[in-house]
């Protein structure tokens, strides 16, 4: 008996097991019905308890499907190496995976960053004091945009690090140079996970215990990050010698780890792109296959076909050598070229055919199942398929519009992890760098550290500019918004957009006026016809 038959048997055993089981369970729920009605209820009730879940059955042709149960950061101890790996390859080397994460990085950060809006306010009538916030603003700027720390680019190098790695480190130093320039002295070192020494694991001396190159107090908070000074994949040849040596421990206030949890008993994080690398990392050896395969079948040739049983290959061919080195002999008459120039005309020798051969690669399946593997990583994306392939031929304008919604959602999430995990901690240490290096104290800053501000993140362009001005217009005629959070959803700021009105009324009043009011006569005038 074969393993088809035995696995035929066994699932006909198994279903006629099961019709058994309802068949008597469902007698035996009647019986207990005609004198208990509510009893028979609990007996079905029962009864559908033992068949617990389907997901969990062990027979069949998942019996196998056995992934182990065990911690988050088990998991990520023993794969994080191979899976980041695989993912910083798929990051170099795939174009959809490297344009993807590009366009990612340019709608979450674009080029202007996230960006601090500082909400101070004036004594009794709590209007917003502006010239004060913006005061701040300029000084959190000129420290943001020095060549020294380019705060913008980094916010694009952690989101990029999250998605490959699944997390980085920040180290947060003093900087003498920047303070003597007048520069907040808060320095910002980048670093990749990899600095993180994994082998510091459990009890300390200190009494803390370490997971992976992390202390955590008694309550599960870090309170000390072991760093490598230097990249342990760097290589060891070249101008400098590089000794790891030992890792150095640094505080945990002078670190920020952004990462995302998924799991409760998860303490560093895993490549965002984990679940689709093996899928592109297939793509794109089918795609190289076929690539190389239709290179080697485009090659136009020829095979010739003799019913001349005296007449050898090479003879035919213009009295080549016969293998050994034998002369092959002399044909009368024509001679097959070897080469075929164009508007050349041949004869052939007497009895002898051309046929032309061609391959047809890729074949017509192909863009099927490029088509249908590019729609599953694309959701792994957070992306429409269109926009992660760039493939839009068969886009609707209504499909594309909700297709862009929907990522925008998934931006706009993006954008929270990167203010909630690296702009907020950031803007608490500068404050505090604020406070020592003297540089606000003009500003009369009475509220201490305590400086409330909110984070002007990237918006986008209306996907139909006038429908979307118009329903703008209507929601605020309503009250249910206002002209902040519109400006806001575009990505500007209320207050640099009238300040700019502003100026412009000054420097061009009368004429914008008049163009108004012309603009206004053009509108309302009686229609001909």
């Amino acid at each position: 008996m074969n393993s088809i038959e035995s696995g035929t048997l066994a699932t006909t055993g198994r279903t006629l097991g099961r019709m058994v089981f309802d068949l008597c369970t469902n007698v035996q729920a009647q019986l207990i019905g005609l004198r208990n009605p509510q009893a028979a209820m609990a007996f079905i009730r029962g009864r559908q308890e033992l068949l617990s879940y389907t997901a969990g059955t062990k027979r069949g042709p998942n019996r196998n499907f056995r992934p182990k149960n065990t911690t988050a950061d088990d998991l990520i101890r023993k794969d994080w190496p191979l899976v980041v790996a695989r993912a910083r390859y798929l990051a170099r080397n795939s174009g959809y995976v490297s344009g993807a994460l590009k366009k990612i990085c340019d709608n979450v950060v674009s080029d202007t960053g996230i960006r601090p809006q500082v909400q101070l306010r004036t004594g009794k009538k709590l209007d917003l004091d502006r010239d004060r916030n913006r005061a701040l603003e300029a000084i959190f700027r000129k420290w943001a945009e020095h060549p020294r720390v380019r705060f913008y680019e980094k916010q694009k190098l952690a989101l990029r690090h999250n998605w490959v790695d699944g997390e980085c480190i920040l180290h947060l130093y003093e900087s003498p140079t920047l303070y003597r320039e007048g520069i907040v002295p808060l320095g910002l070192e980048l670093l990749e996970a990899d600095h993180l020494d994994s082998s510091v694991n459990g009890q300390q001396a200190n009494g803390f215990m370490a997971m992976r190159g992390i202390e955590f107090d008694a309550e599960g908070f870090p309170v000390a990050y072991h760093l490598f000074t230097e990249h342990p994949g760097a290589s060891m040849t070249g101008l400098r010698s590089i000794s790891l040596g030992k890792s150095v421990r640094i505080d945990a206030s002078r670190i920020i780890h952004p990462f995302e949890r998924t799991r409760a008993s998860q303490s560093r994080g895993m490549s965002w792109l984990a679940p689709v690398v093996m899928e592109m990392h297939d793509l794109n050896e089918y795609q190289d296959s076929e690539r190389i395969a239709a290179r080697l079948t485009s090659a136009f040739g020829f095979f010739v076909e003799t019913n001349n049983p005296d007449v050898t290959a090479a003879g035919l061919l213009g009295g080549a050598a016969l293998p050994g080195g034998t002369p092959a002999p002399e044909l009368p008459g024509a001679k097959i070229p070897t080469h075929v120039d164009t508007g050349g005309i041949h004869l052939l020798p007497q009895g002898t055919k051309i046929h032309g051969e061609g391959f047809n690669r890729p074949g017509s399946n192909y863009d099927a199942y490029v088509r249908s593997q590019l729609k599953g990583v694309s959701a792994g994306f957070g992306m429409s398929y269109h926009a992660y392939s760039n493939d839009y031929s068969d886009a609707s304008y209504s499909a594309a519009r909700s297709a862009s919604l929907e990522e925008r959602r998934s931006y706009k999430n993006q954008q929270a992890f990167l203010v909630s995990q690296l702009c907020a901690p950031v803007w608490n240490t500068w404050l505090q760098f604020l406070a020592l290096s003297g540089l606000a104290e003009g500003l009369g800053l009475t509220n201490g550290l305590d400086i409330p501000v909110t984070w002007q993140t990237p918006g986008w362009p209306w996907v139909d500019p006038l429908k979307d001005a118009s329903a703008s217009k209507v929601e605020f005629e309503l009250g249910v918004t206002s002209r902040r959070r519109i400006a806001a959803s575009k990505g500007d700021d209320i207050d640099d957009i009238m300040a700019e009105r502003a100026e412009e009324d000054k420097a061009y009043g009368p004429l914008a006026a008049a163009k108004s009011n012309d603009n206004k006569g053009a509108s309302n005038a009686p229609q001909e016809g």
